[in-house]
């Protein structure tokens, strides 16, 4: 796992993804001329209006432009695409409480010693151990939710789009005490964001955007990472959400792990990116183990509406 801020940014800088040329985008999307005109430039206007027609075109040509040598280009690709219109993902949502309450843990950091669970944890051992130890301290009850994003294959295109998109729902769906976390993996687990109620994107955004990714998928190291990440959070509910088409490609089973979830506690859910059955069949296993469900995530405007599913 990769999570020191300082490593994070060398790791993207010397697996950056490879830039575009105005030629290049116009080449390979029908859309970009009519959206880019001039060097340097971003018609909102323009993108709005093929959103309205076509939101997956929309979305494509962001995630294209977001990777334009100029940089200009990329800077109003990527600032867009921070702030894409998702609509209102809390419709029909009733608010959580933000406030506090009083949990045993299994560690020392609580204000008071649960004599009871301490004892209970012991039974009949014959000696103390560190791990009898439980305190009493308050607990947030926002949420922490943690992105786990495949970047196994070229994190280009539509699975672009789709991780930046389900990245700004999630931030559209923070509430005070509620936390979000990005974490990519490939045959590596790169933090690109921690645990953090900082409700700013343009972070993820251009750290996804600058990920090459590629490689083996090692899906066990992607779900233990994000056990450790989720472990440390003091949210009640504490949820984690898989971008990927569920096939491991390199790691021991990952079932093993999507159930070390629950001990958490975290409950896992996978948005699947793949309508193939193998995959779907993967995903569906992945999140059974880990409490959660699944939810398709074939085009990359589906990422709003699947949010709202697997959170509510």
């Amino acid at each position: 796992m990769v999570e020191d801020p300082a490593e994070v940014e060398q790791l993207l800088r010397d697996s950056a993804a490879r830039r575009a040329s105005r030629d290049q985008l116009s080449r390979s999307n029908p859309d970009f001329d009519a959206v880019s005109p001039e060097a340097g430039q971003l018609d909102a206007a323009a993108v709005a209006e093929l959103a309205a027609r076509d939101p997956d075109a929309a979305l494509r040509v962001l995630a294209d432009a977001a990777r334009a040598f100029d940089p200009a280009l990329r800077a109003a690709a990527r600032a867009l695409a921070a702030r894409l219109p998702l609509g209102n993902p809390r419709t029909g949502v009733a608010d959580r409480p933000g406030v506090s309450r009083m949990v045993t843990r299994r560690d020392p950091t609580g204000s008071d010693v649960d004599l009871d669970a301490t004892l209970a944890a012991r039974g009949a051992e014959p000696h103390w151990r560190a791990a009898h130890l439980h305190t009493r301290g308050w607990r947030s009850t926002g949420r922490a939710m943690l992105l786990l994003v495949d970047a196994s294959g070229s994190v280009a295109g539509d699975e672009l789009a789709a991780a930046v998109l389900t990245a700004s729902a999630l931030v559209q769906r923070l509430r005070p005490g509620d936390e979000l976390g990005v974490v990519a993996f490939w045959s590596k687990a790169v933090v690109l964001r921690p645990l953090s109620a900082d409700p700013r994107v343009d972070v993820v955004v251009d750290r996804l955007c600058d990920l090459r990714g590629g490689g083996t998928t090692d899906l066990e190291l992607a779900l233990r990472t994000a056990a450790a990440q989720v472990a440390r959070s003091r949210a009640a509910d504490r949820q984690v959400l898989l971008l990927s088409d569920g096939l491991a490609t390199e790691s021991p089973d990952p079932v093993d792990a999507a159930s070390s979830l629950a001990r958490v506690p975290a409950r896992l859910h996978v948005l699947a990116l793949s309508a193939d059955e193998e995959a779907m069949t993967s995903c569906a296993a992945l999140a059974s183990a880990g409490g959660g469900r699944v939810a398709p995530l074939h085009r990359p405007s589906q990422a709003p509406a699947a949010v709202r599913d697997l959170l509510g």
